[in-house]
Parts: structure tokens; C-alpha cells; sequence
């Protein structure tokens, strides 16, 4: 039970809990501040404040001096934050809080994340709150007493003389002191009044005189600067809170209007632009589905509009129109060519798998081009005999091409063609007497055709009743004898929908605001397996993705479903894409890399999706690299090949498939665990090193089967391996214990000219100092050895390199890295400017980086940085300007430590390796483009800022701009 002991005697009037990586800025501006506020002339301190770095001596039991401090206070301050959430020290100091104290002592400052109360269950909000830990909920009956301080991280001078930080702190103060505010600011009039009293006592006459005058002159000069910096301080205000206001809309219509929500984030950005803002505007273009959308001339009207099968070309028919798009780029189109259209109304267009070929219906006519070359689209000869054709589409590899021509009543007609050699067509078979006859689609093997109709034929009786006489419906056909179509069965009532599988097995087909999932059978008829729900409106269209299982459909609104059909008879909705405007959708289409869907609408817009199961990073693929643990992962610059060092050996893996790693070979040979693996700037060689002292180098050129080309004995331990972009050199570092108890590191380069391995320049580092990681330049200028004693070199002749001047870096075990695209260099949590072969100065610094974890990588063009955490976690930083880094992802945590980082070569996957002895890959998804350039992605997604009106509503009182200009 908490102690009710009212005599005890306190040392200290409060005790600072705080996470060090959050709030290493913030604790001790709140120290200074509670010790000087309302502080007593003949008092060295108003308040006894117990902060950790400010007031711990040194013991041999950490936690049983900690206790003793939380015993010797008389409150508990918590700095609240997420990474204060995840700190186990601070959820142990809570703890002990709570077993002996009541919560009336438990005060809070909100520093970063959110907080919550919730009235009705008389606790915090746990889906809400993210910035307490999980023993503070429950405990108390009644909301507590918490002063925010989220406003003041993006500050640089935190002090009692900045108005909004003195008045928190106030608050603060107050519930320490046991006073209310007002006692609390008379008491510090007093004492102020009480100490400029002694002073003047103290002073001869002329002297106070004098220092009256002065002081009314710098009062003076006070109140007029004061005015100005409190109307500068008004503007600034009306600024931020219209910034955040514009924040908070974005984050609330992210899911509903997209487009929107953008324009917002990208206006919050061009107002203010600070790590706030960049942060929110990176977010948001990385969580939206919504990729841009490109507008034709708004025509409406009997069009039709056509997607090609890889989604990069449209075709547009109405009003003796006939138009081809590229509209391969998001959010962009280009006229390609406008083709002669044949006599009658376009009723149909079909492309072919393959996208070289077009057929065209029309009421009069129909036509057949070669659009290998879309810009220059050749005419093709027509299908003889073939007139007022109403559908048509291609399969058997697009070697075949099926017809429907609608008739009165069930006078209809199918056709089958050979379009092999598309400048002789020739008629395969043909049956007639078919109702079904509006629209047709082939499988791609060409055994199965479904043609379809969605007119319904009535019958007027003599009663006077009016009766359905036929409907819609589509039919199945078997085609294997193309010469002798089969009717396979009918199912009654078709909406617009009509989509084969790749492998020919599914198909998908709709009614209304149903669309159903068929199993195509060779000479069977179609099997129902599943009902897909979830649009408003009529399903128009259909469409699958290169795999087969990722599927998506389109209603009349304009809106999309996503689903997973892998299980085809179990279909799983993967979430719903809203239309921004609501615009009958006419066509879908997948892009070949089944990365991003486009759809088309009724006035000719082309809006492109994301398919991105989450937001990114997101976890593709894993595999068990090693019993124990994954100390390096390095990958092959072709992108297809990486390795990873463990405990038992090297493991190659095939990464062609990023769904589906493949083990190739496993490397033996080594004494001890392995500590780090490298490739060759030509992928040729790879080099792993242990901790016996040992690197093997093998040559790859055979994947499945590396042979051993050279061992080499080293002078300790290795830490580091890396080979030069442009010479035969490999460069291995590492650490030399001494008997004396001291670590001295090392670095060794090596000659590989020649296939045998020459050392010929080794190094010692200073004393008392561990070895850094190597690495080069991307021209091989320079090498980075950081750390006391070492640091850069020139590399510009290989046999005599030439140590520069760097100012040491007082940091132990740091990684480096250097950027390919920009001149970077990254050291553990800085990143310096690289000027030639020096370093500008001071380093960025990345805000609440942890200072201590595994390597960093940059990411292939620069904006990214990816470092790997012990604590077992990988944070992803946008640098794309240094001016404002910030956390742009984190991957989710695991049990054990991330040892190792790498991007693959096309930026689009991250590969991590650590304590849990598994190699994940992740896809960034947006990520990449959203932190190289913020704004120019958001106005080509969104397609520009926000107009007049809207500026008028979203920002009032500040002037229009037209941020993407």
C-alpha cells in the first residue's frame, strides 16, 4: 500500500523521470527552471530538483541509488513521450512510485506523442494515449494533473524568460510548492522586490542614481522591443495554429478524400517548413494509397474508354474520336495518336495481352491496328465478312480473337478468329442463335470464351401485365475446337464485369453491387466459389494483378475494392479505395509489377492506386539465416544475390524474388563467430571475417558453387571488411586486446591485384579505443576510419594513402557509412557535408538518435538513412534536408537486436539481419520518393495546392500562395 507517512523528511522536492534518447534537451531546461522560479533571495534554489545526469553519484547498484532518490522525494515528475513509454527504467520508477506513494504526488509533462483521458472509464485512453507507460493506467480515479510541453521541442532556447514556457512551468511550480499560481507568482514578486532592496542598500548614491537612469532607459528600450517581438510572437501564433490546424485535417480525411489531404499537408509545409511539417507531409504521402491522377478533356457521352493490360496505355473512343494515351507516369498522360475511327458508334475496344494489337467495334464496321509502336499504329486488315460487331477479346496467347455481334431477340453471333498472323485473318468457327452477345472475353489459353449481355427483353401480355421474357446473363463456351464452340451453361443476370485469371482458372463477373469468383473448368461449366460484397454502387469492372491472387474491382461510383484471392473460394477484402470525386468507373487494370492499379472514369480521368498491403516499411519475406544470430548482411550489386554472416558460417541467398528468398550455399571455414561480410564493387568477390582473427575470401561467379580463393590472418579480431569502388583493395579493421586490459584497433589494406592478397599499409589506432567500421567513398577518394585517433584518408594513390586532418570523434564501436548520390558521410547519429577530401563542420546531428546501436546505411539516392538499433528495432531518417531530419519510419520492433541494415541497389527493399538469427527483407513502399522530394510529390499526386476558395476556408488570414509553382 502507498505510504501515508505525512513526517517523513524529504532531501529532494521532486525526481525527474525521463527517457535520455527523448528528452536529453528538455529535462534539464525543466531542472533550471523549477530551481529558479520563485527562488528566495538568500536561497541558492527555489525547488531541490533529483535529475539523473545533474545529481547521481557514482555507485556500484544503479537501481538501489535510484530507489533511495525516489524515497528521498517528494514527488515523481514524468517527462511523458513514447520512447519514455517503451523505457523499462522508467516503468521502474513508476512502479516503486506506485507501491509506496499516492497518486496525488504523480505529476506529468507531456513533452512528445499524445495523451488522453477518458471520463467515462476514468482512466486514459489506451488506443489513444501512445506517451505513458503501461503502469501509469488504472491508477488514478480522476484526471490528473499534466501541463503540455509538446509546443517547445521545436524551440533552441528554453528559459524562464520565454513567456509560454515560464507560464507551464508555472503550473508546474505551483503543484510542488503546495500553492495555487497566484500565491506562487506574489511570492516571486517578493522575493524579486525583497533582492533588488538589497541591492540598492548596497550601492553609494551616484551609483544608484546612475543605475536608475540606465535601467529606466533599458526598460524603455525593453518595452519597445517587447511590442515588437509580441506582435512578431502573434503573427508566428496565427501561423502555427493554422499549421496545425491544416495538420490535423489532413490526418482526419487521409482515408475518405486523399487528394485532399495532401493539398493540406503540402500547404502546412509551404507555410511553415520545419521537421514538423516535413515529418507530417512525408507521412502522409507515405500511408495514401492515392498515387495522381491525370485528366483528359472532361467529355461525357457514349464514350469508351479501355485500359491496356499493363496499365500504361488508354484508349478513348466517342463522337468520330478515336485517341491513344501514354499514361504509363502517374498522375500524367500524353497524347500518343489519334487514329481514324470506322463508320457507326464505337461500341467496343479490346487490346491484346501483349498490348500490340487493337480491336475496335462499332455499329457499322469494326477495325484492327498494330499499336507495337503506339505512337505509330499501323492499320491492320479487317476480319472478312465481319460487320457491325458489338464485342470482341483476345486470347490463345492472342492468337485467336472472339466476336459477338447482338441480334434481335437470341439472334446473336459468336465468332472465333485466327489473328496469328494479323495481316490474314481467317474465321476459325462461328455459332449463332446466341442471346449473350454484347461483350465477350477470352481465356488466355483459349479453351474458354464467356460472352455476355446486359439487356433484358420484355413481353407485354394481353393481360396487361408485363413480364421479363429474357435477361441479362452471360454464357459459357468451350473453344478448345475453336471450329466447333460448345455451350457450356448459363448463369442468369450480368452487370459489366468480365475478368480471366492469367492461368485461365478464375474468373470474375458481377451484378449489381455483387461480383462473383468462377472456377473455369476445361469443358465443364463455370463452378461458383465466392461472392465478393463491399462496393455502393454497380460493379463495372474487374481486373487481376500478374499473380493471379491480388485482385481489384471497380463500381459506377468510381470506387475500388481490393482483395486477396489466393484462397479464391475464401476472398479477403485488402480495403477499399474512395474515389475523390464520384465518377463512374469504366475500366481497371494492374501495372505489371502489380505495384499500382489505374482506373479510368466516365470523363476520361485516370486515377492510379498504390496496392501496398500496408503503409511501408512492410515486412515481404523472412528466413532463418542462422540458429544463434545474423551479425552483417551485405548484398551483390546486381541486387539479386546477398549475403549474411552468422554464427556457423556465410549464407548466399537468391533475392531475385523479393517474396521469396532462396538459400544457394552456405560458406564454412571459419574458427569463430562471424563479424561482418562484403562484396566486391564487381559482385565478383566476397569477403567474411571472424572473430579469430581470420578473412576468407571467395570468388561468386558460380552462386550456388563460390570457391576459395585466399586466407587471411589478421592482426586481431575483425570488426570491419570493405572493398574499394575502384581498386583491387579490401580494407579490414578490428580490435587487438592487451593483456593489460586495454583495447588497441587496427586497420589493414590490401593489395587483391593479382587474385593473391598483398598487405601493404597496416595501422594502429589509438590506445583505449575500439575500431571503428571502414568504408569508402563511392569514387574511392577517401576512406573513413573514425574514432580517437583516426579518421579520414586519402586514397587517391592506393600504395601511399595519406592520412588527413579530422577532429577525432569521441564515439566507440560507431558505424560509417558514405552516400552514393549525395556527398554524405555518415558516423553513427551524424552526418557530415563532404567537400573534396574534408568534412564540413558542425555534423547534423539526428534528434534523439540513440547513441549506441549496430550499423547505418544510406539509402541508393541519398534521402534516406537506416540505422540499426540493439534495443530491436531499425529507424528509417529522412535527411532529404538536413535542415529538418527526422524519423520518417520505424520497423517494428523485435525480441532481439538489429545487427545490420541494407538497401537493395533499386532503393525499393531494406534488408536486416540480427540477434534473432533471421534475414527479413521490407518494402518501403513510397517511402523513398515521399523523403527525396516532399513537395513536388504531393503536387504531382494531388495535382496541385490548394485553390482560392479552399485557401479561404482551410488558412484564413494568411495570403494565398501557389505552393507548386
Amino acid at each position: 500500500m502507498p505510504s501515508t507517512n505525512t513526517t517523513t523528511r524529504y532531501v529532494y522536492d521532486a525526481f525527474l523521470s525521463y527517457s535520455h534518447g527523448a528528452d536529453a534537451k528538455m529535462a534539464p531546461a525543466v531542472h533550471r527552471a523549477l530551481s529558479r522560479l520563485a527562488k528566495p533571495w538568500n536561497r541558492p534554489r527555489a525547488l531541490r530538483i533529483f535529475r539523473d545526469q545533474a545529481s547521481l553519484e557514482a555507485g556500484a547498484d544503479l537501481w538501489a541509488t535510484i530507489e533511495a532518490k525516489l524515497s528521498a522525494s517528494r514527488h515523481l515528475v514524468l517527462l511523458a513521450s513514447p520512447q519514455a513509454a517503451r523505457s523499462p527504467w522508467v516503468g521502474r520508477e513508476i512502479a516503486h512510485w506506485k507501491q509506496h506513494r499516492e497518486p496525488a504526488t504523480f505529476l506529468i509533462v507531456l513533452t512528445d506523442g499524445e495523451m488522453h483521458w477518458d471520463h467515462s472509464a476514468r482512466d486514459f485512453d489506451r488506443t489513444r494515449t501512445t506517451a505513458l507507460p503501461p503502469e501509469v493506467f488504472g491508477w488514478f480515479e480522476a484526471e490528473p494533473l499534466w501541463v503540455d510541453l509538446t509546443w517547445a521541442r521545436s524551440e533552441t532556447t528554453l528559459s524562464l524568460g520565454h513567456a509560454r514556457f515560464r507560464q507551464n512551468i508555472g503550473t508546474l511550480a505551483a503543484a510542488l510548492h503546495g500553492v495555487s499560481k497566484d500565491e506562487l507568482d506574489s511570492e516571486e514578486a517578493r522575493q524579486h522586490a525583497r533582492s533588488v532592496g538589497v541591492r540598492r542598500g548596497l550601492t553609494w548614491g551616484l551609483a544608484f542614481f546612475l543605475v536608475v537612469s540606465l535601467v529606466f532607459g533599458v526598460m524603455a528600450q525593453m518595452r519597445g522591443d517587447e511590442a515588437e517581438r509580441r506582435r512578431k510572437e502573434a503573427d508566428g501564433q496565427r501561423r502555427v495554429a493554422a499549421v496545425r490546424a491544416l495538420l490535423a485535417e489532413s490526418r482526419s480525411r487521409l482515408a475518405d478524400d486523399p487528394r485532399t489531404a495532401v493539398r493540406l499537408g503540402l500547404t502546412a509545409y509551404g507555410l511553415l517548413p520545419t521537421t514538423e511539417t516535413r515529418a507530417a507531409l512525408v507521412d502522409v504521402l507515405r500511408r495514401t494509397p492515392y498515387a495522381g491522377a491525370s485528366h483528359g478533356p472532361d467529355e461525357t457521352g457514349p464514350f469508351v474508354r479501355r485500359l491496356s493490360d499493363d496499365a500504361g496505355v488508354l484508349a478513348t473512343a466517342g463522337k468520330g474520336t478515336l485517341k491513344l494515351w501514354d499514361i504509363s507516369q502517374p498522375g500524367r498522360r500524353r497524347l500518343l495518336h489519334r487514329l481514324t475511327s470506322p463508320r457507326g458508334t464505337v461500341e467496343d475496344i479490346a487490346f491484346s495481352r501483349d498490348g500490340r494489337t487493337l480491336f475496335v467495334a462499332t455499329t457499322k464496321g469494326h477495325a484492327l491496328w498494330d499499336i507495337a509502336t503506339p505512337d505509330r499504329p499501323r492499320p491492320l486488315p479487317g476480319l472478312p465478312g465481319a460487320t457491325g460487331l458489338d464485342g470482341g477479346g483476345f486470347g490463345d496467347g492472342d492468337r485467336t480473337l472472339a466476336t459477338v455481334r447482338d441480334g434481335k431477340g437470341s439472334s446473336g453471333r459468336m465468332d472465333l478468329w485466327d489473328v496469328a498472323d494479323p495481316d490474314r485473318p481467317r474465321r476459325l468457327g462461328s455459332v449463332t442463335g446466341v442471346y449473350d452477345a454484347t461483350e465477350v472475353q477470352m481465356s488466355p489459353d483459349g479453351k474458354t470464351v464467356v460472352s455476355a449481355t446486359g439487356k433484358v427483353i420484355l413481353n407485354e401480355a394481353d393481360t396487361g401485365k408485363t413480364t421479363i421474357e429474357h435477361g441479362s446473363g452471360m454464357t459459357a463456351w468451350d473453344t478448345s475446337d475453336p471450329a466447333r464452340p460448345r455451350r457450356l451453361g448459363r448463369n442468369d443476370a450480368w452487370g459489366g464485369a468480365l475478368a480471366f485469371s492469367p492461368d485461365g482458372r478464375t474468373l470474375i463477373s458481377s451484378h449489381s453491387r455483387t461480383a462473383y469468383v468462377w472456377r473455369i473448368r476445361p469443358s465443364r461449366a463455370p463452378r461458383l466459389l465466392s461472392r465478393l460484397r463491399g462496393h455502393r454502387g454497380a460493379v463495372t469492372a474487374a481486373a487481376f494483378g500478374s499473380d493471379g491472387k491480388a485482385a481489384i474491382t471497380l463500381d459506377e461510383q468510381g470506387s475500388a475494392v481490393r482483395w486477396d484471392l489466393a484462397r479464391p473460394d475464401k476472398p479477403r477484402s485488402r480495403g477499399k479505395l474512395l474515389a475523390t470525386e464520384r465518377r463512374g468507373g469504366q475500366d481497371v487494370a494492374f501495372t505489371p509489377d502489380g505495384r499500382h492499379i489505374r482506373e479510368v472514369d466516365s470523363r476520361d480521368a485516370v486515377a492510379s492506386w498504390r496496392m501496398d498491403s500496408e503503409p511501408g516499411p512492410w515486412q515481404r519475406a523472412q528466413a532463418a539465416a542462422d540458429p544463434v544470430a545474423v551479425a552483417a548482411v551485405a548484398i551483390r550489386p546486381d541486387g539479386r544475390t546477398a549475403a549474411t554472416a552468422g554464427t556457423r558460417g556465410l549464407v548466399l541467398w537468391d533475392i531475385t524474388d523479393h517474396d521469396k528468398p532462396r538459400r544457394l550455399a552456405v560458406l564454412h571455414g571459419f574458427s569463430g563467430n562471424m563479424t561482418d561480410v562484403a562484396f566486391s564493387a564487381d559482385g565478383r568477390y566476397l569477403a567474411g571475417g571472424d572473430g579469430a582473427s581470420r578473412v576468407i575470401l571467395w570468388d561468386t561467379s558460380n552462386r550456388r558453387h563460390p570457391r576459395k580463393t585466399a586466407t587471411l590472418r589478421t592482426r586481431g579480431p575483425v570488426a570491419s571488411l570493405a572493398f574499394s569502388p575502384r581498386a583491387p583493395l579490401l580494407v579490414t579493421s578490428g580490435n587487438h586486446p592487451r593483456f593489460t586490459g586495454r583495447i588497441d584497433g587496427w586497420a589493414t589494406l590490401w593489395n587483391l591485384k593479382g587474385g593473391r592478397p598483398v598487405e601493404t599499409r597496416s595501422y594502429t589506432l589509438k590506445s583505449y579505443t575500439d575500431a571503428s567500421v571502414a568504408s569508402f567513398s563511392p569514387d574511392g577518394r577517401l576512406l573513413a576510419l573514425p574514432g580517437a585517433g583516426s579518421g579520414l584518408f586519402d586514397m587517391g594513390d592506393p600504395n601511399r594513402p595519406r592520412h588527413l586532418k579530422w577532429d577525432s570523434v569521441a564515439v566507440i564501436q560507431q558505424d560509417t557509412a558514405f552516400s552514393t548520390k549525395r556527398k554524405l558521410l555518415a558516423v553513427g547519429e551524424r552526418v557530415y557535408r563532404v567537400n573534396g577530401t574534408s568534412l564540413h563542420k558542425p555534423a547534423v546531428e539526428l534528434p534523439d538518435a540513440p547513441d549506441r546501436g549496430g550499423r547505418v546505411a544510406f539509402h541508393p539516392d541519398g534521402n534516406l538513412l537506416a540505422t540499426a538499433d540493439d534495443e530491436g528495432t531499425a529507424v528509417l531518417w529522412d535527411i532529404g534536408d538536413l535542415r529538418y531530419p527526422h524519423v520518417a519510419a520505424e520497423l517494428p520492433a523485435l525480441d532481439d537486436s538489429v545487427d545490420d541494415v541494407a538497401f537493395t541497389p533499386d532503393g525499393r527493399t531494406l534488408l536486416t539481419g540480427g540477434g534473432d538469427g533471421t534475414l527479413r527483407l521490407w518494402d518501403l513502399g513510397p517511402l523513398p520518393a515521399a523523403a527525396h522530394d516532399p513537395k513536388r510529390l504531393a503536387c504531382q499526386v494531388a495535382g496541385g495546392g490548394l485553390d482560392h476558395t479552399q485557401w479561404l476556408r482551410h488558412a484564413p488570414g494568411l495570403a494565398y500562395r501557389d505552393l507548386c509553382r
